[in-house]
């Protein structure tokens, strides 16, 4: 017979767990409607953003043996191979190679929330946790981005690595399991390589729990990073580390504003883990958030000073924190995951007693409501970073049309006259956006986003692009509203030899 006690903790139990669950599916319906609408713009030929064209030119030039040319003109390459080769044999199956690479986008986000789940499971959180913290991280990433769906590949170097997890986590870490995480971890740098943060997180937190793995990942990761560095030296020659070695202008100043950004988006998410660290000190489940958490948001808010870096950087960042939901809900009912001394305690708090928090005296009245909080609340809280974050893209929709995706979509159609017109025109075209030149069947001519970088830091100048518009080389350029293009000298080039033939939606476009 069981005793009231028990039965009464288990119906409370049931209780949370179906709040959490009702939680989770709001959270996850409250996403469908941007899923759906990305989907949908999948098969459109409008840009996305301006790095999609760029990316298909770089996936057909895989193919075609110039991926890395020495001593480029005026096109560049600054990112790892093998993105390429995947988006570039989807293209061909496909017949776009922007198309491809949406899809590919598309499913490494659905894998990166599934690799979620599966962790958190392994961090000993229930279904319903680790179902929270999958929906969460969609939900915040559609939210606070518009990488989803982009033809790009950072969801892919992301999903590619964060697997290396399954790998790392669960006990006993044997060798080979290590040399595979090792092999994930490094391929996913291959595709994009400002994922760095999950290799350094996972040598830091096994150096502090089992050294003798730490050892073995680490001499897996370098000979894997050496074998590859010699692959594509051997490969594609001096153009491969001139290319990743394409200078980018640097300001503090950006990267404290987006310090600024992000520090008001992730307070709870910041609170419950400081809590879970002093209630679970020996915990590595926790630790490994912390480390995994801090390491990927400084990583991220120090590329963020970059020029022409996006938001994309903070993404582990986010898988991180989003993980650490999981496992601050988990904290809740009290597990704890040390090897030796696993067992349950029930506490109808999540967090610490206020007497270990002492030290902490200005936060004592903070931490103790975090005290009272059950999991459904503390649920609660978690959600509200993307709430809060959609209903400010919707108040910005309303105020900026052109920014939302539903305004692009029901561009297309303007967007296909651009093409056409684009395509109409015999000879080269620059293109400021390269999806429309790709789309038109135009070859690469200009990358101006790296020329711009070069030329500001005094490692190419703008004298043959001049030149080249002085002779009115160009059949047509084309220009995102709002930009320049590069220094007064080429846009006084355009001013002398080229006129305004349209603007529309791919922006303005030029003549001689």
């Amino acid at each position: 017979m069981i005793a009231p006690s028990i039965r009464h903790r288990t119906a409370a139990r049931g209780r949370r767990d179906r709040w959490l669950a009702l939680i989770t599916v709001t959270v996850a319906l409250a996403s469908l409607p941007a899923i759906v609408r990305i989907v949908r713009t999948i098969p459109l030929r409008v840009s996305l953003d301006t790095n999609e064209g760029w990316n298909a030119y770089q996936a057909v030039a895989a193919f075609a043996g110039d991926l890395y040319p020495h001593a480029p003109r005026l096109f560049f390459n600054n990112y790892p191979p093998l993105s390429f080769y995947l988006v570039g044999l989807a293209g061909r199956w496909i017949g776009d190679p922007i198309v491809a690479g949406r899809l590919i986008a598309c499913a490494a986000f659905a894998a990166l929330a599934v690799i979620l789940g599966l962790v958190a499971r392994q961090m000993r959180c229930t279904r319903g946790e680790a179902a929270f913290a999958a929906a969460l991280f969609v939900a915040t990433t559609l939210s606070l981005s518009h990488y989803v769906g982009v033809d790009d590949p950072q969801f892919l170097g992301q999903a590619v690595a964060t697997a290396s997890l399954l790998f790392v986590i669960p006990e006993p870490r044997t060798l080979r399991r290590l040399w595979l995480a090792a092999a994930l971890m490094s391929a996913g740098i291959f595709i994009k390589h400002n994922v760095v943060a999950l290799p350094i997180a996972c040598i830091v937190w096994l150096w502090m729990h089992d050294r003798v793995a730490a050892r073995r990942l680490v001499t897996a990761g370098a000979s894997f990073a050496v074998a590859g560095l010699s692959l594509c030296v051997w490969m594609y020659g001096a153009g491969f580390l001139e290319g990743l070695a394409t200078p980018r202008g640097y300001s503090t100043a950006v990267a404290a504003r987006a310090f600024i950004r992000w520090i008001v988006r992730v307070p709870v998410f910041a609170a419950a883990l400081v809590v879970c660290l002093r209630r679970f000190p020996r915990d590595r489940d926790v630790a490994f958030c912390a480390w995994y958490a801090g390491i990927a948001s400084g990583v991220g808010l120090v590329f963020l000073g970059g020029d022409g870096v996006d938001w994309n950087v903070m993404f582990e960042s986010n898988w991180a924190w989003c993980l650490t939901a999981a496992v601050a809900l988990r904290a809740c009912e009290g597990i704890t995951s040390n090897a030796k001394t696993a067992k349950t305690a029930k506490t109808n708090c999540p967090m610490i007693p206020l007497r270990a928090l002492r030290p902490l005296r200005s936060d004592v009245f903070f931490h103790e409501l975090l005290n009272r909080l059950r999991r459904s609340t503390l649920a609660v809280a978690f959600a509200l970073l993307p709430l809060v974050a959609a209903a400010l893209a919707v108040h910005r929709a309303s105020v900026d049309p052109a920014s939302s995706l539903a305004s692009r979509m029901a561009g297309a159609s303007a967007f296909e006259d651009d093409i056409a017109f684009v395509a109409s025109r015999r000879g080269p075209a620059l293109c400021e956006d390269l999806a429309l030149c790709f789309w038109a069947g135009k070859p690469p001519e200009v990358d101006v986003v790296n020329l711009e970088q070069h030329v500001r830091r005094g490692t190419r100048r703008a004298d043959e692009l001049v030149r080249l518009i002085d002779r009115r080389y160009y059949a047509v350029v084309q220009l995102n509203a709002g930009h320049s293009l590069l220094d007064g000298t080429a846009r006084d080039a355009l001013q002398r030899s080229y006129v305004l033939a349209r603007q529309s939606q791919a922006g303005m476009l030029f003549v001689p």
